[in-house]
């Protein structure tokens, strides 16, 4: 008999006159999760990863890139609040389509960058401005934090799962302990209240 602890270990696993086919239920539930886990998670992750990869990298498509002239002096420094990165700030810039047409809007600029100076800028098929695509750097990373938290959401998926079985199952075993009490006291003549 394996004891660690003061537990007897896999119980439910052997021959005993008071196991109940919930006890091995439980058991069952219990290793069903846990190839799930080791089986789902990495898996989900893996491919969720990957399409979240190429899914960050398929933005780049129809996309081209041109050069823009400021039309005005960029703010020499970022505002708190403007959602871009650290070093840049949206000002007025300037292009030309390949057909010759000139065309205006606002684009992230160095911040402190002078009017007339150069900046790249990314345009649609259509020449309407659009952020910049991700880098491959960036891509593989987006994927990766797409791919841990599917993981995670399998992984919570699987142990509540888990939990409200084994909830359910001591709701029934606890249900059948007091059908057995009423009985025995019915048959040992106590009567409650």
């Amino acid at each position: 008999m394996l004891i660690h602890g003061g537990r007897v270990l896999l119980w439910r696993w052997r021959r005993n006159l008071l196991k109940r086919r919930s006890d091995v239920a439980e058991a069952w539930i219990g290793v069903a999760a846990a190839a799930l886990l080791l089986l789902m998670v990495p898996a989900v992750g893996v491919v969720t990863a990957a399409v979240g990869e190429r899914s960050a990298l398929d933005q780049a498509h129809g996309l081209h890139r041109t050069a823009a002239r400021l039309v005005e002096d960029a703010p020499a420094t970022p505002s708190r609040f403007s959602g871009m990165a650290d070093d840049h700030v949206r000002t007025t810039v300037r292009w030309t389509t390949p057909d010759g047409s000139p065309k205006t809007g606002e684009a992230p600029v160095a911040a402190g960058s002078k009017a007339g100076s150069y900046t790249t800028v990314w345009l649609d098929d259509a020449d309407r401005l659009r952020p910049a695509p991700p880098t491959p750097a960036q891509a593989r990373s987006q994927g990766a934090a797409l791919g841990a938290a599917a993981g995670a959401g399998v992984c919570v998926l699987v142990a509540g799962g888990w939990w409200v079985a084994r909830v359910r199952l001591d709701v029934r075993r606890m249900a059948r302990w007091e059908r057995a009490w009423a009985e025995f006291d019915a048959d040992r003549g106590h009567r409650h209240a």
